[in-house]
Formats: structure tokens, C-alpha cells, sequence
């Protein structure tokens, strides 16, 4: 099984992962890594390490970043090449849900980061305006 890791600004991995695990139970194979005020970059680069080593059983680690270019995102891009990792940023609960369940079908690390980008992006929505879409065509 892919292992998951969440990278995040504070305590939002972390929380995120709660949040997962109080609607669909206990997520295995995931790690949290949290940049606190005062991380060094080689500091936030062993945490991820170490993290991705704890959930990498052989078939890789996808790393769900916050934020594009952040300390997050940026320090476990610099680890692609020592370990079997994909990056996918914009990390949101819907997308960490579904990562849960798509590694246990069977696709590649790659493309079970492609999928994941792709149900990321299509999970941003401005819920109000369908609503009112619904509300206007009863």
C-alpha cells in the first residue's frame, strides 16, 4: 500500500488526519509533518524523511502538501530523488478521504497523485451558487 504523508503550516496535517479518521475510522500507512514558527528547513526535511520512511513499505509515499512553494511542498520535493515520492499540493479533506480508499486499487504512485489532483480541484466548489441553481429550476 501507498503510504500517505500530510505537510502542513501549523497543526493542519495533523487535523486533517483526525477529521479523516472521525468519518471513516483509522488511516494507516499516514504520517503527519507540521512547520511550527522556528522550523529550520533542515529540521522540516528530516521530519518529512523520517515520515515518509515510516509509512513507505515498498510501493512509494504521496506527500499532500498545503501550499505550492511553501516550506512543505518545498522540502519534500527535495527528497523525490533519494525516495519513491510524489508531491500533490492543496491539500483538502475530500482529497485526503479519497487518497485513503484509491491506494488500496491498485494504481501507481503517479497516478494515484494525478487522481488525487484531479478529485482535489473538482471537490473546490461554490456550494451556494448550486443551491440557488437548484432553488431556481424547482
Amino acid at each position: 500500500m501507498i503510504g500517505i504523508v500530510v505537510a502542513s503550516h501549523g497543526q493542519l496535517a495533523a487535523e486533517f488526519v483526525s477529521t479523516a479518521e472521525q468519518i471513516v475510522g483509522e488511516v494507516p500507512q499516514v504520517a503527519t509533518c507540521s512547520v511550527l514558527p522556528g522550523t529550520s528547513s533542515e529540521a522540516l526535511k528530516a521530519e518529512i524523511k523520517r515520515a515518509v520512511q515510516s509509512v513507505d513499505q515498498g510501493e512509494g509515499a504521496l506527500v499532500l502538501a498545503d501550499l505550492i512553494g511553501g516550506s512543505p511542498c518545498m522540502q519534500s520535493l527535495s527528497l523525490c530523488n533519494q525516495s519513491k515520492l510524489e508531491v500533490v499540493t492543496g491539500v483538502n479533506l475530500p482529497m485526503l478521504l479519497k487518497a485513503a480508499s484509491l491506494r488500496l486499487t491498485g494504481l501507481s504512485l503517479h497516478e494515484l497523485a494525478l487522481q488525487l489532483t484531479q478529485y482535489g480541484q473538482k471537490n473546490i466548489t461554490c456550494a451556494s451558487d448550486a443551491l440557488k441553481a437548484r432553488a431556481s429550476a424547482a
